[in-house]
């Protein structure tokens, strides 16, 4: 089982949504369509899991290093959807990079009170 990904704007803010597995063989896929989703939009990514069956040690990896990307671009990379998922305390070291939120909506209010 691999990915897939979709990307779309809510209220000013880029989203992408991803389901499926994030495993070694999807990290590639997953980092592919990350870049694409940041080089078409500006601001914060919020990153949406909730569809997200689960993901590997390299699958996690991949997502704090899209958190690194747009830091380095002082962007802000925003998760939801973690509740199934097992998140380790790596989330917690990287607080000023990531901001995790339980839901969407959730996300995007914080997202759109900051860029409006």
């Amino acid at each position: 089982m691999s990915i897939s990904w979709s990307f779309g704007e809510q209220r000013g803010v880029a989203v992408m949504s991803v389901a499926g597995f994030l495993g070694s063989s999807a990290v590639d896929r997953f980092s592919e369509g990350f870049g694409w989703v940041a080089a078409r939009s500006t601001g914060a990514v919020v990153l949406d899991l909730t569809e997200l069956l689960g993901w590997s040690t390299e699958g996690k990896t991949a997502v704090l290093q899209t958190a690194a990307v747009l830091g380095a671009n002082e962007r802000a990379l925003a998760v939801c959807g973690l509740d199934r998922l097992e998140a380790t305390h790596s989330w917690a070291d990287q607080a000023d990079s990531i901001s995790v939120y339980p839901d969407l909506n959730s996300a995007l209010d914080a997202h759109t009170a900051a860029s409006g």
